[in-house]
């Protein structure tokens, strides 16, 4: 039986000739934007009969295995030679280094679209051209070749052999993958409450290519219930990937076993877990140069071999498993995890791998994107992330100091620094306190850009030292900050601000609505969901939601009689912290003593926690585990295995933070929460900002700024209580306004039943 399989002439020509190291050694960062920018520079030269990005595609049948060949050549030049196959490339380096034979996935790019050129058109020969254009001069300089009709078959025939092995191990993994879906059974005896309805919504927005907002109760399963009908939904035309998005290492933990279970009931498809280059790199420093690295020293030289070996014999592409292959091959675990992105079908990671605009996966291509599916666990953490991902500082300190410290090596660069130190000096104009910048004027973006050229020159065959380090870390800074600056529209504000006595300018995404849904619009379907996902108009407005989404709000599968739930209307406004200090340790230590067993308490900072549990240490009856700032993984999970069932300890932590969600702490491990506030952040300069840019928009500011955020906190942490059905426990709200009308609206329905406990 005759297999198909699909690549662009680009995919091809990368696996067949890539070789070399990762040298990560300073190149100046040209973007995706930035490489297309120059593309059409260059096209806007071509003369009238010339064409450009013109559609090639040409089919091979080989051991009954059938590859169609896709791509676009970036020109077609019709010249009084004959016609001319033009590839365009951007480049960091200069144009006197580079030699006819400087890239070979180049050259082999732009005979693959000759090849298939005269193949079209029955030429016998063909001209062929490579492009080079200077980034910061903007200069070209071309190669060209003349390539008969038998050259570029034998070099295609040869193309195509290296990569059929290849072809076959794709084929096989999509095979197991396609027969094993339809088998493929909801890996539980029965559903439980609420499960059935997400999963069904969940296949019904992918099928019809929706979004879908939803807010599914803490315990049900929501990881299962999104990632079974996702796969499920595989069978579907042109549904091909999915990515399961989190902002927790914790979730994506649960991505992970959820996957396991239904391999363990017949689903084979593989997956790729993420994980951050700093946390999975080998070695000391993430240095990644050939000189100082094994791993990346000769990385595509034994790429595909590593490919070829893990995909064969692994399904589920945890770290462990990575690092193990990682080893094996001695190839970089980061960028092995990256590669692995392109044939896995699942994808586990974090937020910023699709919305970050510094660091999202430039290798996941329109035409992918429409082939997948996006699951934003956690969705609604992913509005504070996203105003910090789009947004960007500029620190005045930083250029003051690269002035003076290049001032006798490198005049130019010095001189760019300090011109715009004195520009962030003048906007500050001695203020110390945060004011708006109406318009930052002069010739503002033309210093960055000097600064940047100065920059890059400077860096480009430097040695890694503590002064180049810092002129690197400044220079990715001022890139990041002109990045955003393109951005900048209504939805955003532009600061002057001063934090430890350093001035900066910031880029203040207030509302980064707009930005997810142009991110979110590109993929098929976009699944949303959280167990604190309310009020949904807040959170379906702030995630760039549309009217035709789907929304779905599930109640608690819970009975409310699991909870008992008390509100202590008892002052925690700063100025009276204090004072009441001593009556709320006391609060908690008879919530301890009503209920036996572990107990977490949740406030809303390290000081206000440490106050009180100066005053709760004089119960000297009970155990206490204390929240530390900048815990790393393995502390949290000391902190986290001290709850073992039927113990009695008590946890003090703060609202918002790592042990606040995520966490999942079943049946005896946390019989008791409370939560001391209502979460509202203090009030700043920026968030009022964002109150009033809300409140001209016709919604709630104060609402959309303080309290529904705030909120968010209060129930994710009382939500670390019931995880299942024989879940039972107290949750106690300390603050008095948890007794007003708007804050009671808020209260999940299965919180309904509270006491008031008396003073």
């Amino acid at each position: 039986m005759e297999q198909s399989i699909a690549i662009s002439v680009r995919e091809l020509m990368t696996y067949v000739y890539r070789g070399g190291d990762i040298d990560n050694r300073f190149r100046t960062n040209t973007t995706l934007t930035e490489g297309t920018a120059i593309h059409q520079e260059v096209q806007k030269t071509y003369k009238e009969a010339d064409e450009k990005e013109v559609a090639l595609e040409h089919s091979f049948t080989r051991d009954h295995i059938h590859i169609h060949l896709q791509g676009r050549c970036d020109g077609l030049l019709q010249t009084e030679d004959g016609p001319v196959i033009d590839e365009i490339k951007s480049t960091a380096r200069e144009l006197e280094e580079l030699t006819e034979d400087s890239d070979p996935v180049y050259w082999a790019q732009a005979m693959g679209y000759a090849f298939i050129y005269t193949e079209k058109e029955g030429l016998d020969h063909v001209r062929v051209q490579l492009t080079y254009v200077q980034k910061q001069t903007k200069e070209k300089k071309h190669f060209l070749k003349v390539i008969t009709k038998s050259e570029l078959t034998d070099f295609m025939e040869a193309c195509i052999e290296k990569y059929l092995s290849y072809a076959r191990i794709l084929l096989h993994i999509r095979e197991q993958k396609q027969q094993s879906i339809p088998d493929l059974s909801f890996p539980f005896p029965k559903y439980r409450d609420g499960q059935r309805p997400l999963a069904g919504s969940v296949y019904r927005t992918i099928e019809e290519k929706r979004d879908l907002f939803a807010q599914a109760p803490t315990g049900i399963g929501k990881t299962i219930s999104t990632l079974f009908p996702a796969i499920k939904a595989m069978d579907l035309k042109n549904m091909e990937k999915i990515y399961y998005l989190t902002a927790k290492t914790v979730t994506r933990a649960t991505a992970e076993e959820a996957l396991q279970l239904m391999s363990e009931n017949g689903l084979t498809l593989r997956s790729v877990t993420l994980t951050a280059k700093d946390k999975i790199c080998f070695q000391e420093e993430t240095i990644c140069q050939p000189d100082y690295c094994e791993f990346a020293d000769g990385y595509y030289d034994r790429i595909n071999g590593a490919l070829v070996d893990i995909l064969m014999n692994e399904t589920q592409m945890t770290r462990p498993v990575i690092e193990s292959y990682a080893r094996k091959h001695k190839v970089c675990p980061f960028e092995f995890s990256l590669d692995l992105t392109n044939e896995s079908d699942v994808v586990i990671g974090d937020y910023n791998y699709i919305y970050d605009p510094r660091v999202a996966l430039k290798r996941l291509l329109p035409d992918q994107k429409k082939k997948t599916t996006l699951l934003v666990d956690e969705s609604h953490n992913l509005v504070e992330r996203a105003r910090e991902m789009y947004s960007a500082r500029l620190p005045k300190r930083e250029f003051l100091v690269l002035s003076e410290d290049w001032e006798y090596e490198n005049d130019k660069l010095a001189k760019a620094a300090d011109a715009i130190y004195k520009d962030l000096e003048r906007i500050q104009g001695g203020r110390t306190e945060p004011f708006l910048i109406e318009e930052l004027q002069g010739q503002w973006e033309e210093a960055l850009e000097r600064f940047i050229e100065q920059a890059e020159r400077q860096l480009k065959d430097e040695p890694v030292d503590q002064q180049s380090e810092h002129l690197l870390d400044t220079y990715f800074t001022t890139q990041n900050f002109l990045k955003i600056l393109q951005l900048v529209d209504e939805h955003y504000q532009v600061l002057g601000t001063v934090d430890d006595g350093d001035f900066a300018i910031k880029l203040f995404c207030i509302d980064p609505s707009h930005v997810l849904s142009e991110t979110t619009k590109g993929f098929r379907s976009s699944i949303f969901f959280s167990a604190t996902l309310s009020p949904f108009g807040y959170y379906k407005d702030m995630l760039g939601g549309k009217k035709d989404d789907y929304i779905l709000q599930l109640p608690s599968p819970y009975d409310s009689s699991q909870i008992d739930l008390a509100i202590a209307p008892l002052s925690t406004r700063y100025k009276s912290r204090e004072q009441t200090a001593p009556r709320l340790a006391a609060l908690l230590y008879e919530q301890v003593k009503r209920g036996e067993g572990n107990h977490l308490f949740f406030f809303p900072s390290y000081h206000y926690m440490h106050l009180v549990y100066q005053h709760f240490r004089m119960y000297e009856d009970v155990e206490v585990a204390v929240q530390e700032q900048g815990m790393d993984e393995e502390r949290r999970e000391d902190f986290l295995a001290q709850f073992v069932p039927g113990g009695s300890l008590i946890g003090f932590a703060v609202l918002g933070g790592v042990f606040s969600e995520g966490v999942d702490l079943r049946g005896d491990r946390l019989n008791g929460v409370a939560v001391v506030g209502i979460g509202l952040a203090p009030r700043s300069f920026e968030r009022e900002l964002i109150k009033d840019y809300f409140q001209q928009k016709g919604r709630n500011g104060y609402d959309y700024a303080y309290v529904y955020p705030g909120m968010n906190k209060v129930l994710q942490a009382g939500g670390r209580l019931i995880r299942s059905e024989s879940d039972y426990g107290s949750i106690q709200l300390i603050d008095d306004r948890f007794l007003s009308p708007k804050y009671v609206s808020l209260l999940p329905e299965d919180w309904g039943n509270y006491r008031i406990v008396k003073e």
